[in-house]
């Protein structure tokens, strides 16, 4: 089964686990909270499994986000640098 993934639901996944936080990830990608959470949720069900534990002071990395947070940053990092040599 071919599955995509988004870059824009990997770049929500980066700026949370950077920022610990959704509120502050969506204020740095001039997103709505609800909308970063809903993008959070999406890639959760691509992956079949929680990337990321919540509670109401802090956001954390489970052991399978922690995994996938390289591969995460890697693929952002490479869409970007594509887009800036065609542009």
């Amino acid at each position: 089964m071919l599955r995509n993934i988004d870059v824009d639901l990997l770049r929500s996944f980066v700026t949370v686990a950077e920022l610990k936080s959704f509120t502050r990830a969506a204020a740095a990608l001039f997103r709505s909270q609800s909308t970063v959470s809903t993008q959070i949720r999406r890639l959760e069900e691509l992956a079949g499994q929680t990337l990321l534990q919540r509670s109401p002071h802090e956001v954390l990395l489970t052991r399978a986000g922690e995994q996938f947070l390289g591969y995460a940053r890697r693929i952002v990092a490479l869409h970007d640098e594509a887009l800036d040599v065609i542009n």
